[in-house]
């Protein structure tokens, strides 16, 4: 076990390296903010108990550290087609929708647009609690600092403030949506003039289709774009875009091709060469289709 001295000075290079907080650092050691600082002034009444507590945070980061990175974003044909998708409804005032099958990049766009467009992008997703009108109106305050309460005293604030500003409404995982939350947020937008974007898997599409009766018609006819995005689309080039600058060879990216190609998506292969780094050190063909097959994707 290292000495109190070295301990707080472990921990003080940590919070300098790491540019975090002490209310981060004491969330990362479970402990409170008051522990972190207390100890750090040499006042804590017993540091012999922090100490265990710091090796350990120190011994995941530097695990953290030398941990193979997924690989980062890239413009692929899925996330392009998503991107683009967002953009005509942030330009255009319109809404749009975006769906398809899982992993294959959908929210990884959202998340690139967003990155892009921090000012004018109000970015929601959408878990089967917030499901309900309730629910959305709860999720688009939180989204947008509103202090309101009352669905319908959240909605008339949002109308107010979004009128006028610029900004588009995107909302990831839109399938978990009711109808009823659907048509609410359709509302909104329709009310405030502002682009909404609903991105999420066929589900999303389906709900606002129904079964082209008259209650869903007047739904359907105000989605101005629908792009269906699948695993079918994704190409060995985006594959090779992905995985380029981590160094796999032409074998390599055709097993990770494959996978892509499978109901796991693009998910699917990023998760198997970053397991097959994590276990094997590198990430040949041959230890990818090893991991592939540990995994049961292939």
């Amino acid at each position: 076990m290292m000495s109190e001295e070295r301990a707080r000075q472990m921990l003080v290079e940590y919070i300098e390296r790491t540019k975090k907080s002490q209310s981060d650092v004491a969330k990362e050691m479970d402990v409170s903010p008051a522990y972190v600082s207390e100890f750090l002034k040499g006042t804590y009444k017993s540091p012999e108990t922090a100490i265990p507590k710091i090796e350990q945070l120190l011994k995941i980061n530097d695990k953290k550290e030398v941990a193979l990175r997924e690989p980062g974003f890239q413009r692929t044909t899925v996330s392009g087609v998503v991107m683009d998708m967002i953009e005509y409804c942030h330009i255009q005032g319109k809404i749009g929708v975006a769906y398809g099958d899982a992993g294959v990049g959908k929210t990884m766009a959202v998340r690139e647009y967003v990155r892009l467009n921090p000012d004018t992008t109000i970015y929601m997703t959408i878990s089967p609690c917030f499901a309900t009108v309730n629910g959305a109106m709860e999720l688009l305050a939180k989204e947008m600092r509103i202090r309101e309460k009352v669905a319908r005293q959240i909605y008339s604030e949002a109308v107010q403030r979004l009128k006028g500003s610029s900004k588009v409404v995107i909302v990831d995982e839109a399938q978990h949506l009711t109808l009823k939350g659907i048509e609410q947020l359709r509302h909104l937008a329709e009310d405030s003039g502002t682009g909404m974007a609903f991105v999420g898997n066929e589900e999303i599409y389906l709900k606002m289709r129904g079964r082209q009766e008259k209650a869903y018609s007047q739904l359907f006819s105000r989605i101005a774009e629908r792009m269906e995005v699948l695993t079918s689309h994704i190409t060995k080039e985006d594959i090779e875009l992905v995985f380029g600058g981590s160094g796999v060879d032409g074998d390599a990216v055709e097993i990770l091709f494959r996978i892509s190609r499978t109901n796991y998506g693009l998910r699917g292969a990023v998760n198997v060469f970053v397991n097959a780094a994590a276990v094997f050190g590198e990430v040949t063909a041959k230890h990818i289709s090893r991991m592939a097959k540990e995994m049961n994707i292939a």
